[in-house]
């Protein structure tokens, strides 16, 4: 099926991206070549993989164990042979691109936007294994509430919250782990290092386990100590925006850009306009980031099968940054929140 899909508008789809490897062969290992054709369907890996691939690769293809200068002749003959050709633009590099098709301008189809569609609704399978990482990271959080104590770095957290992880079934992680205390916390994408946490810092966790394949994402921020009445209004104002725009899609709506839009205008009808500074939410899946996008731009349009974040944010420089983020799905029509901690403010 998945062949067929591909298969529209050309006679040869090359898939090369460690996203769509593993879709559609179900081994999880980058360093391979995928081919279709409406003849057969290859799998193509070097021979340091040749055992785990032979297991692991889907009896619909047919393995070769090829060395890199091998693999690109023999793209280079089934290119000749079939005719028109697809490939992912945002994958395949000029090197590789070079090689198959020589200097002349780009005649292939790309695949990229019909790879990321066919990845967007997941099947029963696929949500089960995100609902074990959701749940791995909600014990994850739970467990290192306690290790919040005075001069504690954010490095430390980090690595605690990791190792939970590990202990808890994860095979790594879906991204790098954000652990930023007080002032920290104001850059949505900070990197955890030495800062100290002391009394009346804020604790900004997002954090992610990947299972058997899969990834989860989650954010929550709590306070270290009794937190100022300005840290209160803006967790109030996140938490609002939080709950409205889940409440949009939980009562049908299902328009990204809408959802984005309601959860926006709840901040920027606030002291804290414009402090609100990234996208609403994204879709979850074998990559951290994919569709659907839930932004101001999106023309994304919400359906079953789709797992994607809501998590809105605040963050004043040099003061601090809360983002509360839930993993949510839709499932024969009905929205299913995915983590289970609460997002009332917590005080440690």
């Amino acid at each position: 099926m998945n062949a067929n899909v591909l298969l529209r508008g050309c006679d040869c789809a090359i898939i090369t991206s460690p996203a769509a490897l593993f879709y559609l062969s179900g081994f999880d290992q980058t360093d391979a070549v995928i081919v279709l054709t409406n003849s057969a369907s290859y799998y193509l890996t070097n021979p340091l993989y040749e055992i785990a691939a032979k297991a692991a690769v889907g009896k619909e293809f047919v393995v070769k164990i090829l060395s890199r200068k091998e693999i690109v002749d023999f793209l280079r003959t089934v290119i000749a042979r079939e005719g028109s050709v697809g490939v992912e633009y945002e994958d395949m590099t000029l090197s590789r691109y070079k090689a198959l098709f020589g200097e002349g301008e780009l005649d292939a189809k790309d695949l990229s936007p019909l790879v990321a569609k066919m990845r967007e609704k997941k099947s029963d399978k696929e949500l089960s294994r995100i609902k074990t990482a959701e749940g791995i990271v909600d014990k994850a959080f739970e467990s290192v509430l306690g290790l919040l104590k005075e001069g504690v770095t954010e490095r430390q957290v980090k690595d605690a919250l990791e190792r939970k992880m590990l202990s808890l079934g994860a095979d790594g992680m879906a991204f790098d782990t954000i652990v930023a205390f007080g002032e920290n916390a104001a850059m949505p994408h900070a990197v955890s290092g030495v800062r100290t946490l002391k009394k009346g810092d804020c604790v900004l966790m997002d954090f992610g386990a990947k299972y058997k394949g899969y990834c989860s994402d989650f954010t929550r921020t709590v306070c270290f100590g009794e937190p100022t009445a300005k840290f209160r209004a803006a967790y109030d104002v996140v938490l609002k925006a939080q709950r409205a725009a889940i409440d949009y899609v939980a009562r049908g709506g299902r328009s990204a850009k809408e959802a984005d839009r309601i959860a926006r205008k709840i901040v920027d009808d606030s002291p804290f306009k414009g402090k609100f500074n990234h996208t609403l939410g994204h879709g979850v899946g074998i990559m951290i980031h994919e569709s659907p996008a839930l932004s101001t731009l999106s023309t994304d349009t919400l359906a079953d099968g789709m797992v994607f974040t809501i998590e809105p944010g605040v963050y004043l420089e040099g003061e601090f940054g809360i983002r509360i983020e839930s993993l949510l799905a839709i499932e024969n029509g009905k929205l299913t929140v995915i983590d289970r901690s609460d997002k009332e403010i917590y005080i440690v």
